[in-house]
């Protein structure tokens, strides 16, 4: 969040703001005439940024306040509002949720409940474009996009340029974001969870020839790792397979769901767990981390022989 508060700063007041330009409030310092003022006050050189750090934080008057008060911003200021834990069900971030042209989902707490919310941001704009996108399409987009709703938008827009009414799957979807690149890592990330090691070899080893990152393939096994690892967890909870799909949520749980029966939740939990370490070594320059990544996939098809 905080590059991207850095670029939000650049774009509208510049690295070094002018006297007045900038003002930074705190929300659980904050009243509602602090709030008011902050944000009704013209900067001299007509650009104006009001940054509210700990919005989860504010209390329910000021929280309530700030909503009317967002229908009211002078032209040439931006309001960006940072929350750690947003609750949807309070006034501020329920009003919010509605505004997705004006929305970041962030929250370093609740990634599932994170990506929840893009997932439903991703469904409520295909709605509105007319755009028939599968569950399985929208989910794609939310992983693949990331927290980046502005981006979203712009790519839902296209895909309906694109494609119309007609109905829109994953492939179709990411073919149309990222292309070759986005299809070989939706195709990993289909092997693995299905068990087909060798498959997710050969999709690993076509990333890498097309120049991606060893970090970017962590994070895309390690996601659906961590999908398999709750679908599992609902299963072993004594729930059947129709309540676990219901209970993990979206449209993911329908197809994560059935395939998390071919893993065992010991030797998921230890699979990430070596992942992990993987991807400190991604992330700290270590060598042969591509040759390490394919040894992390060798020893689960060797751990489903010996079950």
């Amino acid at each position: 969040m905080g590059e991207r508060l850095d670029a939000i700063q650049q774009e509208t007041v510049g690295r070094v703001p002018g006297f007045g330009a900038m003002e930074v409030l705190q929300g659980d310092r904050a009243s509602l005439e602090d709030l008011g003022t902050a944000i009704g006050t013209v900067a001299p050189g007509g650009k104006r940024l009001v940054v509210l750090r700990h919005a989860e934080k504010l209390r329910e008057e000021p929280q309530k306040g700030l909503v009317e008060l967002l229908g009211s911003v002078p032209a040439g200021t931006t309001v960006a509002i940072l929350a750690e834990s947003p609750d949807l069900r309070r006034s501020l971030f329920a009003s919010l949720r509605d505004r997705t042209e004006r929305l970041e989902i962030g929250s370093s707490r609740d990634p599932a409940g994170t990506r929840r919310e893009l997932v439903a941001l991703v469904g409520r704009r295909a709605r509105a474009l007319g755009l028939r996108l599968s569950s399985e399409a929208a989910e794609a987009i939310a992983d693949h996009v990331g927290n980046e709703p502005g981006r979203i938008v712009r790519e839902l827009e296209k895909l309906s340029l694109r494609w119309g009414d007609a109905a829109v799957g994953p492939r179709e979807a990411l073919d149309g974001i990222g292309g070759a690149r986005a299809l070989t890592a939706f195709a990993l990330e289909g092997a693995l969870r299905e068990r087909r090691i060798g498959r997710a070899i050969v999709e690993m080893r076509s990333l890498f020839a097309q120049g991606e990152r060893p970090e970017m393939v962590v994070g895309a096994l390690a996601g659906e790792v961590r999908s398999l690892l709750r679908a599992r967890a609902l299963l072993d909870s004594g729930l059947d397979e129709e309540s676990a799909k219901r209970a993990f949520g979206g449209g993911r749980g329908w197809f994560v769901v059935p395939r998390a029966r071919n893993w065992m939740r010991s030797e998921l939990e230890a699979a990430l767990a070596a992942l992990s370490r993987i991807d400190v070594a991604s992330k700290t320059g270590a060598p042969a981390v591509e040759a390490r990544i394919e040894r992390w996939l060798v020893g689960l098809a060797r751990a489903g022989g010996a079950r």
